[in-house]
């Protein structure tokens, strides 16, 4: 699979996979148990070397197959005890491609469906912070900052989570995209048509919300996850899971039909 190479030539998703092992190093020299709190996210970036966007990655990675709990305003607890019988002492055997599918297929499940809820009851503040939000990410691709588009694009889709009033739902987001959006790892190597694109659905669904369009809010995102789930497997080679693919045969067939239909 091609994949972007970092300055030291490790690629972003090797790179992980080194910090995870690391990880499951560190809890075993400090022989900590279920239930013992992991070192402070400061030093934990400094002994994995990796950004704190990564940490923060791999341990919501973690805890979503019930390795640890992450308690906000305390810290990351162990709530399994690891095994050193091989080589990962965390045993996660992650597929890259597979976990970068799963997650792209949810979002692409519930994102919708949230946006749709968001466009009944968002409020006036919610809107206005959406709408500074998009400032930032505008100004984040002008800034050609990587890291940037992807935590604002973040702080996007939570707002409009939190903009639903289900806090349930705005954790469920939360654990959705806190983990890599590995199309961000990329961005800058788009068409710049492709990026403009992609921006454009954030101005869409403000004016979406704005006017209480549910059924186009869920459209909006729907096809922006689409177009990520596409850059992905045309670009990158990663194979998508079947609701994906079905999906982007449907929406080529469609686009396919209108440009005859206008032809």
């Amino acid at each position: 699979m091609a994949q972007q190479q970092c300055k030291d030539g490790v690629s972003p998703m090797g790179k992980k996979d080194k910090a995870l092992e690391k990880l499951g190093q560190v809890i075993q020299d400090l022989e900590l148990k279920a239930g013992d709190r992991l070192p402070p996210e400061r030093r934990l970036v400094e002994l994995l070397d990796v950004s704190r966007n990564t940490l923060r990655s791999i341990l919501h990675s973690l805890e979503a197959r019930g390795l640890v709990s992450i308690r906000r305003g305390s810290g990351c607890y162990l709530r399994v005890g690891i095994s050193s019988a091989h080589d990962n002492p965390l045993d996660l055997n992650l597929s890259p491609e597979k976990a970068i599918a799963d997650q792209l297929e949810a979002a692409y499940m519930i994102m919708p469906m949230v946006a749709e809820h968001a466009a009944e009851r968002i409020g006036e503040r919610h809107l206005d912070e959406l709408k500074r939000c998009s400032v930032n990410i505008s100004r984040s691709i002008f800034q050609e900052s990587t890291e940037r588009v992807w935590s604002e694009s973040l702080t996007f889709f939570r707002l409009i989570a939190v903009g639903t009033g289900n806090d349930f739902l705005v954790r469920t987001v939360e654990q959705i995209c806190s983990a890599d959006m590995p199309a961000y790892d990329f961005f800058f190597s788009m068409r710049r048509d492709e990026r403009e694109a992609i921006f454009a659905d954030h101005i869409k669904l403000l004016h979406a919300f704005r006017a209480r369009d549910a059924e186009w809010a869920r459209s909006i995102t729907a096809n922006y996850f689409l177009r990520m789930c596409r850059v992905l497997e045309e670009r990158e080679q990663v194979p998508m899971n079947d609701l994906i693919f079905r999906s982007l045969r449907e929406k080529a067939e469609q686009d396919e039909g209108i440009q005859t239909w206008q032809a």
